[in-house]
């Protein structure tokens, strides 16, 4: 029955040009595979090479399937920026979702920094500055990632950065609409999420940002994350920067850290001021 099934969903994605490769990841409700991808009608035929993200209703709690996915799927077709992963097509197959999606020949950012270690100040403002340049858009379109980290941020063969995985965004909201639900990855997450207090989502969404540049610059996690209160204790103290980074750092980029990752956060640095920084316009 499994295999019967199975051959359905092979056959009407052939039909669309799909087919289907091994797994690359799974997630909670979904799996991602390599697929390549022949356009139908497309003269002469190109095989493009993509992702393709498969969730499964069947397994997915009534929350997800009422509230998250529809909201995912709603923003994955309003999205179109060079720095966020494109969706190519979303097919329904009786209780599966089939999303067609750019492929990160790369892999995410979490690997890149694992490979590498630190990066130079250089590489970090070209990868920090497209990242930003990414969730700037979304959120001038009042749409909230709320699951920033490096491994939502891919790296195309030709080194563009993309924001990928709206699972737990949110949109149409306002510059001051306040967020309620926890989301995303602790490590990550803002102290006003941790503290369980409504948060602004673009101000939650900068935060991360941060977490996610002092990570390209120290290939380490800015605060222990082995429970909430030492996560909370951490944030709060003044940021650790260890000693072999800290004598190459410059002050502007600390600067900048410091004004992203502030506990307080009608402290903390706006996206506008991101771009205005003094780092993020050195030559």
């Amino acid at each position: 029955m499994v295999n019967e099934a199975q051959s359905v969903f092979t056959e009407i994605l052939a039909r669309h040009g799909y087919a289907i490769g091994a797994e690359m990841g799974e997630g909670t409700y979904s799996k991602v595979k390599h697929c390549t991808w022949t356009k139908p009608g497309e003269t002469p035929p190109e095989k493009k090479k993509i992702a393709i993200k498969i969730i499964n209703k069947k397994t997915a709690p009534k929350d997800f399937l009422e509230k998250f996915l529809p909201r995912e799927l709603e923003i994955l077709r309003k999205v179109h920026h060079p720095n966020v992963v494109q969706t190519f097509e979303i097919i329904t197959i009786n209780h599966k979702v089939f999303i067609a999606l750019e492929w990160a020949g790369k892999g995410d950012l979490l690997a890149f920094v694992r490979l590498r270690g630190s990066l130079k100040e250089n590489d970090c403002r070209r990868i920090f500055t497209e990242m930003s340049t990414g969730i700037k858009y979304l959120h001038e379109n009042e749409i909230v990632h709320r699951d920033l980290k490096c491994e939502n941020v891919l790296i195309c063969s030709n080194n563009t950065i993309k924001i990928a995985d709206f699972g737990f965004a949110q949109l149409h909201l306002k510059p001051t609409d306040l967020s309620k639900t926890f989301c995303g990855s602790a490590a990550y997450a803002a102290p006003e999420l941790l503290q369980g207090t409504p948060y602004i989502g673009t101000k939650a969404d900068i935060w991360s940002m941060g977490v996610i540049l002092y990570i390209m610059i120290c290939s380490s996690m800015p605060f222990r994350d082995s429970n909430i209160k030492t996560l909370l204790s951490d944030q709060r103290a003044p940021l650790h920067i260890p000693s072999s980074i800290l004598p190459s750092l410059s002050k502007e980029l600390k600067d900048l850290l410091l004004h992203i990752l502030s506990f307080d956060h009608n402290r903390r640095i706006t996206m506008e001021q991101i771009f205005k920084s003094r780092w993020m316009n050195k030559k």
